[in-house]
């Protein structure tokens, strides 16, 4: 059975140069020892199988794996569609990393012997991004706040990981949107707002930082700490700069 004859009896329906690409990289990669190998199509099945059945991954299909029980997936449907993911096994985090298929292909096959860690991603995004690229994540964004807004009674995972991927694909033009976050009732969500802030060095978020340094959750007062720091050394590289 294909890769395209399983999407198919899963009612998955992938564009044909998504298609194209995945079968050219899975021929490059027969016989070469590499961090992350395209999943078998027996082994697709049957993590599509098991995906499904739970809320946070039933838009995500699998397609790569680090054989320790990783994998990167493909979201097929919703805002972030043909986004890709990295799913820990120990750690549930579903923010898109990559904007396609073609962006991780790419990052594989020119450095096939870097694991995931080590790897250039194109989420948290700088501001070396087209237009275009802009223009796509702002679309992302207000999708994915509509959805947040008109269902109040999600699960709480649901939720978070929602959240994860609405901060993830923030661009720097529109941080200011993820200080709201930042006193969320969700510590693991407000943690990740104040890493990301940190992140994106934004400065304004300084004051308010601090108060979660000293009020917030455990996770967001530690995570504050950092962005805090992190802010401070884009000061300086700045400093430096001029």
């Amino acid at each position: 059975m294909s890769l395209q004859e399983v999407l198919e009896r899963q009612a998955i329906d992938l564009p044909d140069d998504t298609l194209e690409a995945l079968l050219i990289h899975s021929k490059k990669q027969e016989g070469r020892k590499v961090q992350l190998r395209l999943l078998s199509e027996q082994e697709l099945a049957e993590s599509i199988e098991w995906m499904t059945q739970i809320e946070v991954f039933k838009h995500i299909v699998p397609l790569w794996t680090d054989d320790h029980s990783n994998y990167v997936g493909l979201y097929v449907e919703g805002p972030l569609a043909y986004k890709l993911c990295y799913i820990n096994h120990e750690e549930t985090d579903l923010s898109p990393m990559y904007r396609s298929t073609a962006s991780l292909i790419a990052e594989l096959e020119q450095n096939p012997e870097l694991d995931w860690e080590q790897m250039r991603k194109d989420y948290p995004s700088d501001n070396d991004i087209s237009t275009e690229q802009l223009a796509e994540d702002i679309r992302c964004m207000h999708e994915m706040q509509a959805i947040l807004e008109k269902d109040s009674s999600m699960e709480d995972d649901v939720r978070c990981q929602l959240l994860y991927s609405l901060m993830a694909i923030t661009p720097v033009s529109e941080v200011d949107s993820l200080l709201p976050y930042v006193d969320d009732e969700d510590m693991y969500v407000q943690e990740r707002a104040c890493i990301l802030l940190g992140y994106h060095g934004y400065e304004p978020a300084t004051e308010l930082l601090k108060e979660v340094m000293k009020h917030g959750s455990p996770n967001g007062k530690l995570a504050a700490r950092k962005a805090l720091s992190m802010i401070r050394a884009k000061q300086m590289d700045n400093h430096i700069k001029k």
